[in-house]
């Protein structure tokens, strides 16, 4: 079992490498992988995590590794938001507790653009396209057909931003739990993170949904928790926008 989980880390992650990373990156890192952990352990969609690591392999420093408790083929729409959530949690525990992002998420924003870009153009899950598909190269699909595509997929990015948000904000003390014994033991096991989050939290976290984050406690009045010693506060405005659509900002078409 220890060579198959050691073998399944190289295909997931790479080989184990000998960088040096300093106390503050580390923590940041403990703190990424913490917010990926926490959403996974509290959304009912998500894949149940194995193992958390912040020893760097490969090009990550640090990675979350979720394994299905059963076969599945086909995923509803609200499972891909909350998989979209999880993608951005990292990144969203990072702008709490830090006030700040770094480059640490570039692959989660670009499988984030990815799926949101799936669900519109080719599974017909935005609310106003639901009955086409829309092949990338499909150069007949009019301009404003593609500025639809582009506003649909931002309302979903946006829509699992708000949702990550809201979790880990509700959830931070989870979230220090979960990134303070990383930085201490450098990995976390199944059992490990069911003694943190405990078997009575896991699925708790509401599907993503409008109506749900309307309820949630989080606004963009409200400020967010107190941080530690060293943290930048921000406040829930700060961190609810802008959004990172994972889309680049389009121009109107120059005069003349």
């Amino acid at each position: 079992m220890e060579d198959f989980e050691s073998a399944l880390e190289r295909v997931v992650a790479g080989m184990q490498s000998r960088r040096v990373i300093n106390d503050h990156e580390k923590r940041v890192i403990a703190y990424h992988e913490a917010g990926h952990a926490l959403c996974s352990e509290l959304l009912p969609g998500v894949e149940r995590v194995h193992k958390i690591s912040i020893v760097p392999r490969g090009r990550a420093l640090g990675y979350t590794l979720n394994l299905p408790e059963e076969d599945r083929y086909l995923k509803d729409k609200e499972e891909l938001i909350e998989h979209m959530t999880v993608l951005l949690a990292g990144r969203v525990a990072e702008h709490v507790v830090f006030g700040r992002i770094t480059t640490g998420a570039s692959d989660d924003l670009k499988r984030v653009y990815e799926l949101s870009r799936s669900m519109i153009a080719e599974y017909g899950m935005g609310t106003e396209l639901m009955s086409r598909r829309l092949p990338a190269d499909d150069y007949s699909v009019s301009d404003a057909t593609r500025r639809l595509v582009d506003d649909e997929q931002k309302h979903l990015t946006d829509l699992a931003w708000r949702h990550a948000l809201a979790v880990i904000v509700e959830h931070r003390p989870l979230l220090d739990a979960l990134a303070s014994t990383l930085l201490e033991q450098e990995v976390l096991l199944r059992g490990d993170i069911e003694r943190i989050v405990g078997e009575e939290r896991v699925r708790e976290a509401e599907v993503a949904t409008e109506e749900a984050l309307e309820r949630s406690p989080v606004s963009r009045e409200q400020k967010l928790p107190p941080v530690r010693a060293g943290d930048v506060p921000v406040t829930a405005a700060a961190a609810l926008g802008p959004f990172p659509s994972a889309l680049p900002e389009r121009k109107p078409p120059a005069e003349g």
